[in-house]
């Protein structure tokens, strides 16, 4: 099914700022051409270019006539931050000013839907590196207190953990949604079912892949599901699984891209490693972030309007 050139635009943006991100690439490489990734689109590549010169007018990439795609040189400030498009901005500004809402004063009305609550979520997944990885994002993108709870540890019948029965909005994966919802229904709380996000694997880690890369587990069961979740990808004969306390990590060359699970990092600490480590990925999908912002958005309105009356 075609997609809607947002949606191709957004995809090639988060490539381009990964990738810059993790090292695969750098200011000035040249990027996929518009005829390059019809295939994988599966429109014209006009609706591409479309979408590139969308990025070209935020800054982020460069065309040049009869000379390629490239990523710009000059897109972040001097802090390396991505700069935002300033279209955007105005936009955000404009459609506040419609809404009869000062300039000045909508970033406070941005605060105060986010953080008038300070709400908590409960993790229910199958390891502690999905536990970790998913509360760091949760912590860090959304804002949340988040505690996880590893699935073997909720037998049936069994008295439900104070984390679970104390937070807001419950969530989990695919592979444990029934049992969740169950738990949901119990005490009254909202469930959300994590989907990964869809270019994690046809971009950031197609780049990756291209050469050896080692990935870093607290379990073994979370490198069997690593594995398996890449097991279609071109060059995933380059992906080295190693276990915290049971593989020589000192083997790890040191310029080999490296990814370390959240779990693994916190029991490192500040102990250096081999290989060049890689930024933190994020693992959630758009879809389900827009749910979990909706979740933090209506339960705070609701709060302030509450206070008001």
């Amino acid at each position: 099914m075609p997609e809607p050139l947002d949606v191709i635009a957004d995809t090639l943006r988060g490539r381009i700022l990964r990738g810059l991100q993790a090292g695969t690439l750098q200011n000035g490489d040249r990027l996929p051409s518009a005829r390059d990734l019809v295939g994988e689109f599966e429109v014209d590549h006009r609706a591409i270019l479309t979408a590139y010169r969308e990025l070209a007018a935020e800054g982020l990439v460069e065309l040049r006539q009869r000379g390629g795609i490239y990523v710009a040189i000059d897109h972040r400030h001097d802090g390396g931050v991505p700069l935002l498009p300033r279209d955007w901005i105005i936009d955000v500004l404009a459609q506040g000013l419609t809404r009869e809402i000062p300039v000045p004063e909508l970033c406070e009305w941005f605060r105060r839907s986010t953080e008038t609550l300070r709400l908590r979520a409960a993790v229910v997944t199958s390891t502690s590196d999905q536990v970790h990885g998913i509360c760091r994002e949760l912590r860090d993108d959304f804002g949340l207190e988040a505690d996880g709870v590893i699935s073997k540890d909720l037998p049936p019948g069994a008295i439900l953990p104070l984390s679970i029965r104390r937070a807001d909005i419950l969530l989990t994966t695919e592979a444990h949604a029934a049992a969740v919802r169950k738990i949901g229904d119990e005490v009254r709380r909202p469930v959300i079912v994590i989907a990964v996000r869809p270019d994690l694997i046809i971009g950031d880690w197609v780049l990756l892949l291209r050469q050896p890369v080692y990935a870093i587990v607290a379990t073994s069961a979370f490198g069997d599901m690593i594995r398996s979740f890449f097991s279609g990808v071109p060059g995933v004969e380059n992906l080295r699984v190693m276990v915290l306390g049971k593989d020589d990590l000192s083997t790890i060359p040191d310029d080999a891209p490296t990814y370390i699970t959240q779990g693994v990092r916190e029991q490192l600490g500040g102990v250096a490693l081999h290989g060049r480590v890689l930024p933190a990925a994020r693992t959630i999908s758009p879809e389900t972030a827009r749910e979990i912002l909706d979740f933090i958005v209506r339960s705070n309105v609701e709060a302030m309007r509450t206070l008001v009356r």
